[in-house]
Parts: structure tokens; sequence; C-alpha cells
């Protein structure tokens, strides 16, 4: 029994040998490639190639073949994958100032200035930047007063920015043109209601110019039929009162007969303008800053019907102040009611804040903003620098020409605007809409609505720098 029991431990362990031997002789070529890795043919030479585990010469020859060729290609695509990617670059900084309070009745606004920016910043942050660059958004509140606009504005400029980008202050922001000029701050976009985007070197209108944005006003009356314009502006904002020369001209040279009055925005009743237009046969009712749903009921209450027009308002709120009065006018971008291919970043941007939820609606405030911040990216997009300079920023905003941000906007055209032309960019083109069926919709020349976002063109206004 011993002697089977020695027997058997000796056929183990010459298993156990042979399985052993057998292992290594199989795992050779892996421990080849796993430990021991020729990186070059030298090394196969001779008789280096034992020392890797190879049978022969050519075997390890073949091997360093195989894997260079591997490393290249792998060095190749790297290489293809790199050129193709902006380099990461430092993170820019853009300022804006919105207001969070209105400059008419002092109330409490939805702050869309702000929670567009930011809105614009996640998107392209979480796309991974622009042309490299991730960017920063810095917000001060201008409270709807021009000393806190000022200040804001010098806070930003204090703080780097590379721009003022899609302010929402342009009720307040004249009072601070001046620092503006001095320092050499860009103010890009944002709402245009403010002469200053017509010839000033800093100011860069992205929607129309403001010029072009009030001849927009008649335009819309013309395009509807309409023979008499009224300008019916609000008293207490410098920007109402601005907007009756330039109507004047405008219907002068499209043929229209003018008249203007002046109200309070907080009037509680409107039944004297209404009557005098009324008198005057005035067949287009522009509301420049007054309480629209208060003049609709004032005239409405004399039988007078003409075709109305809120002023940079078009949406569910103007709808429902009109309550099934006729509704036509203009803007000077597209509108909040739109919702073509041309604004899928806008709609996926706003979908993200509270601007736009149980049917609510955005006002322009919200795109101005939004088309600041785009053609903000636009110029990003021409930038080299790694840690760009507010000259840089300047030196590429000022190869801008053409620019419709994928449809969104009009071409823009800033390469005039370089210092020394004398002239300014004058975005000579807006938009105009009429209410069919109680829905807004964007129109054209004839009066007839259109699907595709529109914009009518032409003041004959000559845009010069200051």
């Amino acid at each position: 029994m011993t002697q089977r029991n020695s027997a058997f431990r000796r056929y183990l362990a010459a298993v156990v040998a042979l399985g052993l031997l057998t292992s290594l002789v199989g795992a050779a070529p892996a421990l080849a490639k796993t430990k021991r890795k020729p990186t070059t043919k030298s090394q196969c030479l001779r008789s280096g190639w034992k020392r890797y585990g190879f049978k022969n010469q050519g075997q390890c020859v073949s091997y360093v073949n195989a894997h260079t060729k591997k490393a290249t290609t792998t060095t190749a695509r790297t290489a293809t994958t790199t050129a193709g990617s902006p380099a990461a670059k430092g993170t820019v900084k853009l300022g804006t100032i919105g207001t969070s309070l209105n400059s008419t009745t002092g109330l409490r606004t939805t702050d869309e200035t702000r929670k567009i920016a930011l809105a614009w910043a996640d998107q392209v942050n979480a796309a991974g930047g622009i042309n490299g660059y991730k960017v920063q958004v810095i917000f001060k509140d201008g409270r709807a007063d021009t000393a806190r606009t000022l200040q804001g504005i010098r806070e930003l400029n204090e703080a780097g920015v590379l721009a003022v980008v899609g302010q929402g202050v342009a009720q307040n922001i004249s009072g601070s043109t001046e620092y503006i000029g001095k320092n050499n701050v860009p103010i890009l976009g944002g709402t245009p209601y403010t002469p200053e985007f017509d010839y000033h070197p800093m100011y860069f209108p992205v929607s129309s110019a403001y010029y072009a944005g009030v001849y927009g006003q008649v335009a819309a009356a013309r395009d509807v039929g309409a023979k008499s314009f009224l300008n019916a502006f609000c008293t207490e904002v410098a920007g109402c009162a601005q907007s009756v020369p330039v109507t004047k001209e405008a219907a002068a040279r499209e043929g229209l007969k003018f008249s203007s009055q002046g109200a309070s925005a907080v009037a509680a009743d409107y039944t004297a303008i209404c009557l005098s237009a009324k008198q005057d046969g005035v067949d287009f009712f522009q509301s420049n800053g007054l309480n629209f749903a208060n003049v609709i009921r004032d005239c409405s209450r004399q039988n007078y019907h003409p075709t109305y027009a809120q002023g940079g308002a078009a949406n569910q709120s103007v709808i429902d102040a009109a309550k099934g009065e006729n509704v036509a006018g203009n803007l000077y971008e597209f509108g909040a009611f739109y919702n073509g291919p041309e604004v899928a970043r806008y709609r996926k941007a706003i979908a993200t804040t509270d601007l736009n939820v149980n049917g609510a609606q955005e006002t322009q405030t919200a795109i101005h903003a939004w088309l600041g911040f785009e053609m903000a990216g636009a110029v990003l997009k021409r930038m080299t620098a790694v840690n760009p300079t507010r000259q840089d920023f300047l030196n590429a905003l000022y190869t801008i020409k053409g620019e419709t941000l994928d449809g969104q906007n009009q071409p823009v055209d800033y390469t005039v605007q370089k210092p020394g032309t004398g002239l300014h960019a004058g975005n000579d083109c807006w938009t105009e809409h009429i209410v069919k069926d109680g829905k807004l919709y964007h129109m054209d020349k004839s009066g007839q609505t259109v699907s595709k976002l529109t914009f009518i063109c032409g003041t004959g206004h000559k845009y010069t720098t200051g």
C-alpha cells in the first residue's frame, strides 16, 4: 500500500511538472508581449530574439513591425483629433446688466436679462465652450436707475469683462455713455431703444438699429394699408419721446398722415387721446409705452376701432389686452411667438428657465439678451489668444460681416464701424407681425403672414459715428 502511494505521488509530480513546463512554453509569446517587449528591430538581431522568448529572429521582427505600426496609427489618430478640435484656452468674462424693476411702474420684473444670459452660458459650457473658451457671465442690476446703471457698468469694467452683452437697461444707459466711451467698453446688443446704437462707436447693434426699429412702426402701418399714423408716447421715459421725430420722418417718406401725442404710462384713463385720434381719422394707433389694456378699453368705449400696435411687444399679453381688436406692428428682431428652426437654440435655452411656463410668455427683453450673447459667441469663434484682452475682442468684433447667427438675425456688418471709417453699423431691417385668428404671425411687406422669419429693410437713413 505504501509502495502504491509512493508511486502515485511520483506520477502526480511528473504530471504537474509536465503541465507547468507546457504552460511556460505556451506562455513564452505572451510574456514577450506583456513583460519583455522588443521595441526596435535591432533588438532581434543575432540571438537577441531569444531574450524575448521568440522561436526565431523573424518572429521577433514581425512582432516589432506589427506593434510599431499600431503605435504610429494611434499617434496619427490622436494628432488628427487634436488638430480638428480647438485647443483649450482660458475662461472669458462677459458682463451684462439688467433691471429688477420696471422703469415706468417701479414694479418688479421677471429678470429676463440675467436668466437668459446664464442660460446661454450654461448651454455653451455644457457643449465644451466656444473655440476652446469657457465663458463666465457677470451680472449687475441697474434697478431702473441711471446712477445704479452707471455704477453697474463701472463695476463690470473693473471686473475685466470683454464686453457688456445683451443689456436690458436702454431706458437708463445713456447716462453711462461718457464713461463707456472713455473706457472703450463695448455695448454689444441688448435692448436697442436708445439712439446711441445709431452713432456711438462703442454701441454695437445686434437686432435693428434704433432708427430702423422705430421706422418699422410706420412701415408696418403702411403694410396693413393704413393711411393715418398716430404715435401715442409715454412721457416718463425719454426713449418714448425720442421716437416722435423718427416716426414723423418715416410717415413723410411713406406717404402717411402723421400725428403724435404724449400721455402718462400709468394714466387711469385715455379717453381724451382716443377721441382726438378718432376725430383726426387715425386708422393706426401706435402705443409706445402706454398702458395698452387701458388704451383699448377707453377707445372701444368711444366706438373707435383702429389697428393697434404696442411698441416693443408682441406676445399673448398683447392679444389678451386687445380684446379682439385689430393688432399689427413691428419688432427689432424675431418675436417671442416665433418658433421656427432658426431659433431652436433659443428655445432650448429658455426651456431651462421659468420665463416660458404655465402659459406665460417671455418678452422681447429675453430675445434682446439672447441675440447679444449669440453675437458674442460669433466673436469668440474668431479669436485666438489664450487669455484675450478687450482689445482682442474688439479686433475680432470689427471682422464681423454678414453674420446672421444661423438665420436668427438680419446680416450684421461691424467692419464699417472700425475706427477711422466715420461710419456706424446700421442694421437697417426689422420684422413685422399681425394677429390672425387670435394668434401672432410674422408678416411680409404685403401684409400677408409668413411661416419663415422675414426681415423688411430700407429706411434711407445714413448711419455715421458721432
